[in-house]
């Protein structure tokens, strides 16, 4: 499938995380409604990389479903945002795009899949009325296939589910956490103490 993916463009990018001793905190925000099929493509990769990967400390997982404004909450509290959802194009079923801050912004409404991503907007600007830029943010959206009535995947999407995983926790390694897939670690006697990923499953 396509890949396309736009270059962070505002000040604070990954250099910040480099000058600092400042431990970092990351959310890994998967958004969408589970009852209509690919819209709920962001949930289901939040529940796919719980069981395929141990993050550590100061990584979350969150189950964001319709979030809209919420998401400034999680602007107050972490240091790095990664959002998972879906987006409209002509593109075909399943092309990843990977959106900054900016981009976000500047969405088109005929792009926007769902009522939540116009809470998401907003969201933005008041953040940054609030001074809550954070210092790394990138969005991960694929072209849905059908949104109707359903609470599984199309099989675009599902066979996207391991890329996309792939993808972003290469974004959070280079972050410098460390991340082990779970057949490395779950085997008898073997234990982990640095890895603890926090999942929430709060809707806000």
């Amino acid at each position: 499938m396509t890949l396309c993916i736009r270059e962070l463009s505002f000040k604070a990018m990954n250099k910040n995380f480099e000058k600092t001793d400042k431990p970092f905190s990351v959310a890994i925000i998967g958004l969408g409604n589970l009852l209509l099929g690919d819209e709920g493509f962001g949930v289901h990769l939040i529940r796919h990389l719980e069981k395929s990967y141990r993050f550590p400390h100061g990584v979350e997982l969150v189950d964001g479903g319709c979030l809209g404004l919420g998401l400034l909450d999680h602007l107050r509290e972490k240091e790095a945002l990664i959002l998972v959802d879906v987006f409209l194009s002509e593109a075909p079923p399943g092309t990843l795009q990977i959106f900054t801050w900016e981009d976000l912004k500047a969405f088109s409404p005929a792009a926007l899949a769902s009522a939540h991503q116009i809470g998401i907007k907003e969201a933005l600007y008041l953040a940054e009325l609030e001074g809550l830029t954070p210092s790394f943010f990138k969005v991960f959206a694929l072209v849905p296939e059908r949104l109707e009535t359903g609470t599984s995947l199309s099989p675009s999407l599902s066979k996207e589910l391991d890329r996309v995983s792939s993808l972003i926790v290469e974004e959070v390694q280079r972050l410098g956490f460390v991340i082990r897939k779970r057949e490395e670690i779950d085997v008898p006697g073997d234990t982990d103490e640095d890895c603890g990923t926090k999942l929430s499953l709060r809707r806000l």
